[in-house]
Formats: structure tokens, sequence, C-alpha cells
């Protein structure tokens, strides 16, 4: 399969959409594999998954997606992937094996979308040309 910008990403709207629904109907037995009283913050997180996944998925409706566009997904990707690695090094102790494991499994394919998007970056355009753009823009 041919990596192009538009697949890295959708794939990446779906899985993170996918993460969401997963949480939401899990959200009952999670919370305490992550050290949490209740699951509010499953909640909040896979409230926040879903906008993340509704931008993204927005993006690769564009015909043409830009480098700067695939760029920012992969900072925010990367800015995923440290935020874990920072939770599990301050909650450790806290954390049940599972909630460890499923945290370090959400990061590594974070970090694999964030390495496809890349790579369709540094094949994408740096601008647009105005010869590539419809008549009238």
């Amino acid at each position: 399969m041919i990596v192009t910008a538009h697949r890295a990403v959708l794939i990446d709207a779906a899985a993170t959409t996918a993460s969401a629904v997963l949480l939401l109907a899990a959200r009952s037995m999670l919370y305490p594999f992550f050290g949490l009283s209740s699951p509010l913050l499953i909640d909040l997180s896979a409230v926040a998954f879903i906008a993340y996944a509704a931008i993204i998925g927005l993006v690769a409706r564009r015909e043409v997606i830009s480098r700067a566009a695939l760029l920012t997904i992969v900072g925010a990707n990367v800015a995923y992937v440290l935020a874990s690695i920072v939770l599990l090094v301050m909650f450790w102790g806290q954390l049940h094996p599972i909630g460890r494991a499923l945290i370090l499994a959400v990061a590594l394919a974070v970090e694999a979308f964030a390495a496809l998007q890349f790579v369709a970056a540094r094949q994408a355009p740096r601008t647009l040309r105005a010869s590539t753009l419809p008549a009238g823009q």
C-alpha cells in the first residue's frame, strides 16, 4: 500500500475515532486501571479524541493536504506521545499494569501515524502555486 497524505490522515482519524468509541464503551471498566476514582477523565479523553479525529478528518477532505497541515498533525501526534511518556513516568506506581500497557500501545500507534504522516509531508508540495489553484481563487 502506498502511503499518501490522505490515506495517512484518514487512517489516523479512523483509529482515533475507534479509540474514542472504545473508551466510551469500556469507561466503567477502564478507569480503575488508570488509578482514577471515576470515569470522568476517560470521558474527557474520548471527547478530545473525537474532536481531534473530526479536525484531521476535515483536513483529509481537502483536495491537497499541505505540508504545513501534515506537519501540524505530526506535531500534535508527537506531543501526544511525549505526554504519554510523561504520564507513564509520573504515575507509574498508580497505574495498573493493564493501564500502562494501554497507554504504551496507544502511544506506539500514534507514533506510527506520526511517522507515516511525516513521510507524506516530505513528499507534499511546500506551497500551492497559483497555476494549481482552481480558477477564481
